[in-house]
């Protein structure tokens, strides 16, 4: 009830939502900030954490780690689509130092999620990160379809 959502599916342009949520959460302070986002999109400014907690804003990420860029996959598979896999609950540490409270977690099954999620509603005091693995392959047809719509713009001759 009364939840707001932001998605940037026009363009598929990645990277945007850590940022986007951090401006949330300072926006709007009264207001709980729920992100959900990849690992590929991540990993382009994951430094935006550390302001969350410097701010000591309560978000709750929702990072899908899947190893890889899914959703290019789905346009155009090659081995440009494969990333470097990071510790992404462990990386809350190093953002942390010696003063931050900031959470991070892995979960691997729907109980650990569980657990995650009330860990991370009972953290006030800075953004709680819950690393969510799952297969690399693992997408919706929703997901396929929109992928192969993009392939199929994307091979059109361009406008004179």
């Amino acid at each position: 009830r009364g939840a707001r959502v932001e998605l940037e599916m026009q363009w598929g342009h990645i990277g945007w939502s850590v940022p986007a949520a951090f401006g949330y959460a300072v926006g709007a302070p009264e207001r709980r900030t729920i992100l959900m986002v990849g690992d590929g999109s991540f990993q382009l400014t994951a430094q935006e954490v550390a302001q969350m907690i410097r701010r000591k804003l309560p978000v709750i990420i929702f990072l899908i780690n899947n190893a890889g860029y899914t959703i290019e996959v789905e346009i155009h598979d090659g081995p440009y689509n494969n990333i470097k896999n990071w510790d992404y609950a462990g990386i809350i540490s190093a953002f942390n130092a010696e003063d931050g409270k900031g959470k991070g977690l892995r979960a691997n099954t729907a109980g650990e999620l569980a657990d995650a999620v009330k860990v991370a509603l009972e953290n006030k005091e800075g953004p709680t990160l819950i690393e969510c693995v799952i297969p690399r392959d693992d997408c919706t047809s929703e997901l396929i379809s929109w992928g192969r719509h993009v392939a199929t713009a994307n091979g059109r001759p361009p406008a004179k």
